[in-house]
């Protein structure tokens, strides 16, 4: 008998066709992978994987094998969500990703509250701006802000997640205060490499659309990093409200184009679609709610807030 901890191993190497990436997703080294994959062959006695130094593949017994692992697997993880659905508290390890500028601004923040209200819990939580696959990286629940793709994941929305174009006042001293979106041409525009709607700024002003693609001297894959380069008068960027008015102190931001709207975008919280929600998954949405969504002090403070610095 092959043992079932192994089964996550052998359907991230299945899906990815690559020992780097599977390790990667499920946090494990490549050694530990490969190792696993190794004892799996020597004790099964096949081949379930053609490896060469660049590329691997499944056998014909290994696509056959690997369908049934997944099946068993899903149903392990089904008949443990419809346990913990009946038990009281909420317990095991919940692996939860988000975005690293709000992960590290406002999330890691609540987590101390969420994990003194639920003891029982061990919390693994992953931060990365890019968006990860939950299934294959084993995750139980995620953020995500912006467009959501289509996909096979439930999506509840937070909050809704506003932004708006800032400089600063040193920057506009220079080079002028842009009045329409076409002055934007003018002046060095800085890009954050990972905005989930594309890399065109769209704005509506009196009933018309207006876009501009940002082409300048900085593009990075950090929110709080692009902030820093308009702090220091580097250029002009889309930023938005949870990190520039998640700081009281922050008096270095001045608003460009306030007269124009931007497109409505939010903050979700998705999770695999599941027959059985599992406790810990459903009392982290409940929190997050209570936490994030109307009425709560994020929203009031950061998405309603209003505190610019005026020239």
């Amino acid at each position: 008998m092959i043992d079932m901890n192994v089964f996550p191993i052998l359907i991230a190497v299945a899906d990815h066709l690559n020992i780097t990436k599977a390790a990667e997703s499920l946090n494990l080294t490549k050694s530990a992978v490969s190792k696993a994959l190794q004892g799996v062959e020597d004790k099964l006695g096949v081949k379930l994987f053609y490896r060469t130094t660049r590329s691997i593949s499944l056998t014909q017994v290994g696509i056959i094998y690997i369908d049934y692992i997944r099946q068993s697997h899903q149903l392990a993880i089904t008949a443990d969500d419809m346990i913990s659905q009946y038990s009281e508290k909420a317990s095991g390890i919940l692996r939860i990703c988000a975005p690293m500028s709000f992960g590290t601004l406002h999330l890691s923040k609540l987590m101390p509250l969420f994990m003194r209200k639920y003891p029982n819990l061990e919390i693994e939580l992953f931060l990365d701006d890019k968006v990860t696959d939950l299934i294959s990286g084993g995750y139980d629940i995620a953020l995500r802000i912006g467009e959501l793709s289509d996909s096979l994941l439930v999506a509840r929305r937070l909050s809704p997640c506003k932004s708006q174009l800032y400089a600063s006042k040193e920057y506009l001293a220079r080079n002028g205060i842009p009045k329409k979106v076409s002055d934007l041409k003018n002046h060095n525009c800085l890009a954050y490499s990972f905005y989930q709607a594309g890399q065109e700024w769209i704005f509506y002003y009196k009933g018309q659309k207006f876009s501009h693609i940002p082409k300048g001297s900085f593009r990075v894959n950090n929110s709080q990093a692009l902030v820093k380069m308009v702090e220091e008068g580097i250029g002009i960027a889309l930023l938005p409200n949870f990190i520039t008015l998640a700081d009281e102190t922050n008096n270095h931001l001045v608003p460009i184009l306030v007269d124009h709207e931007l497109p409505d975008h939010s903050i979700y919280v998705v999770y695999p679609e599941k027959k059985y929600l599992p406790r810990k998954v459903a009392v982290l949405i409940e929190f997050l709610q209570e936490q994030l969504g109307a009425q709560s002090e994020y929203q009031n403070r950061v998405e309603k807030g209003f505190r610019w610095l005026t020239l």
